[in-house]
């Protein structure tokens, strides 16, 4: 009971029991027990970031420090000097300062989008993960550091190995150890526990009508995506519950991410929710159709599409 609920406390921000979130931590779990790379896959919004920080708080090196950095969001001319540090003269402008592996000595470095490294750092890093040592830009004095690197991407980086735009010998470093974050798409279920965490006791105010909704639709950009139509949803209702006709999606995603979806009817969504509203209440037909805010003849509709 007690180990159990250590996981739990650990894996606090990676909200969902679906299948594929119990499989995903579960990988964890056994990833933390050794100090290799992890490169963690996934679409954008998907959840890469929690991920890693959910790694590093049941690794050994939980009370060091966690440093993240997303590759593509520093300028390029810069990541050396934020990476591995600079001494005056270094470059333009350059001042004395420790790089984000010095600061992540004794704990986690989480490089996200490692496919927007340039190559001229990715020849760098590779030297570090090699040797332990890292040199300041500017700088001739090496500087010995223990930290494991786990990092991200939604980049197909062995076609990018081919293309010859990621080195293979890095690639290889850093994919000792591989997770793929689900989609959201893949674990629906999960939907109204991210919801709950996502904005809280709001989520009250979403009427059941709306799921069937949320579950029908295809989230390419995942928890990010959700958490927007959650906050926007509650801006058009004003105060009000929360109807269906408050749940608006980007014009753009009704596309899937980044892999093709096998999607299903949206009959079929709809089926199997109201076999779950009529499980709730315990079968009661007019108590159904109330929640769900439709006639009774719908209901015994739907109850018709399920029968064998």
């Amino acid at each position: 009971m007690e180990q159990q609920h250590a996981v739990d406390v650990v894996f606090d921000q990676m909200i969902g029991s679906s299948p594929p979130m119990r499989a995903l931590k579960s990988r964890l779990l056994r990833f933390a027990a050794t100090h290799a790379p992890v490169l963690i896959q996934g679409e954008t919004g998907a959840g890469k970031e929690v991920t890693a920080y959910s790694l590093h708080r049941c690794s050994a090196r939980a009370a060091g420090p966690f440093v993240p950095v997303n590759c593509g969001a520093v300028p390029r001319e810069l990541i050396e000097a934020e990476l591995f540090g600079s001494l005056p003269g270094g470059y333009t402008g350059a001042r004395r300062r420790d790089g984000l592996l010095v600061r992540a000595d004794g704990g986690t470095l989480f490089l996200d989008e490692i496919g927007d490294l340039p190559t001229s750092a990715q020849v760098v890093l590779l030297r570090v993960l090699e040797t332990g040592l890292v040199c300041p830009v500017g700088g001739d004095t090496p500087r010995r550091v223990d930290l494991r690197v786990l990092c991200a991407t939604h980049r197909d980086l062995p076609a990018m190995v081919v293309e010859g735009r990621f080195r293979e010998d890095l690639y290889h470093r850093l994919a000792a150890l591989i997770v793929h974050v689900p989609p959201l798409r893949d674990r629906r279920e999960d939907l109204p526990a991210l919801a709950r965490a996502l904005i809280g006791v709001a989520i009250e105010r979403f009427t059941p009508a709306v799921w069937p909704k949320l579950t029908a639709h295809a989230w390419p950009g995942n928890v990010r995506e959700l958490r927007n139509v959650l906050i926007r949803a509650l801006a058009e209702a004003g105060g009000q519950p929360v109807r269906p006709r408050h749940i608006r999606f980007d014009a753009s995603s009704g596309v899937p991410g980044e892999r093709p979806e096998v999607i299903q009817p949206l009959q079929v969504h709809l089926t199997a929710y109201v076999q779950n509203a009529l499980r709730r209440y315990g079968g009661n037909v007019r108590a159904t159709a109330r929640a769900l805010e439709v006639s009774p003849t719908t209901i015994y509709r739907y109850i018709a599409m399920d029968d064998p």
